[in-house]
């Protein structure tokens, strides 16, 4: 199959290079940049660091006494990331927003103080969650996802007849795709990381639309590659889509929290401090 790959750069560079080792045709045209957001650092040493995104870590200005402290990431990815960077205490929650909130309050006690590098703009709250724990969070913003202007994706609309499927790893990027979408007449496989993802895209007449069961890469190209897949109805209410997933999956909806391109809400602009928490 021909698949276009939405995801940011650089790492759409790993999702191409694993579609093109099952033997498929990558396009790779990302509909979100990412650029550095300059921050102060935390006045006072905190306890512990979270990391929502590898762009979270790539991002942040790291310091030597940092390196000893407990790290705690939303997945995998994010640890290895962390790791790479230098850090020695990494716990992975392995899921979502959720499973990061459970693991920080399993590991560590409160009121430690916890600093979070990430966007601009996250999903969820994780730092009322954990305030209502009785945790000094701080969050500290070192990178903004920005949308790639819609010209720019002329030339992807331009062959979409010779595209089989694309992949969308945020509710961000999925507002994109559907903007290019609109008004054409294609109606391939749409893969989405997330149900967040894949309710962006439900007013699409005409796409087969589906969400991994978990919200990591390896769970979406393991959908492509099985397609073991949960589908979506097209033009499909909230509410509808909601109850049908909730028959389906017990555990869903997941909420990917790693914030890189992968969540809602990093619209251009200034935004007021404090944004919303991953």
């Amino acid at each position: 199959m021909r698949i276009w790959v939405t995801r940011t750069e650089p790492d759409n560079r790993s999702t191409a290079a694993r579609l093109q080792a099952l033997g498929h045709d990558v396009v790779s045209v990302p509909v979100l940049g990412v650029r550095p957001f300059s921050t102060e650092q935390p006045d006072l040493l905190p306890d512990a660091i979270v990391f929502t995104s590898m762009n979270g870590v790539r991002h942040h200005a790291a310091r030597a006494q940092y390196k000893a402290l407990p790290v705690f990431v939303v997945g995998d990815a994010t640890a290895g990331a962390a790791r790479d960077a230098g850090y020695s205490d990494v716990r992975s929650a392995g899921g979502d927003v959720r499973d990061l909130q459970r693991l920080i309050l399993n590991d560590l006690a409160p009121p430690a103080r916890i600093v979070h590098f990430g966007a601009r703009e996250t999903a969820g709250d994780l730092k009322g969650f954990l305030r209502r724990f009785g945790y000094l969070v701080e969050r500290r913003i070192v990178y903004t996802a920005q949308a790639v202007a819609i010209r720019w994706l002329l030339q992807v609309r331009t062959e979409l007849p010779s595209i089989d499927g694309i992949l969308v790893h945020s509710p961000r990027a999925a507002e994109r795709v559907a903007r290019v979408l609109a008004g054409t007449s294609w109606r391939g496989n749409v893969w989405c990381l997330s149900e967040a993802c894949a309710l962006r895209l439900t007013d699409l007449p005409g796409i087969r639309l589906h969400f991994s069961s978990r919200p990591n890469e390896a769970a979406l190209i393991e959908m492509v590659r099985q397609d073991r897949v949960i589908r979506m109805p097209c033009r499909a209410s909230l509410r509808a889509v909601s109850a049908a997933t909730r028959r389906t999956f017990a555990s869903a909806p997941w909420q990917p929290a790693n914030d890189n391109p992968d969540l809602p809400g990093e619209d251009d602009g200034p935004k007021t401090d404090p944004p919303p928490a991953a």
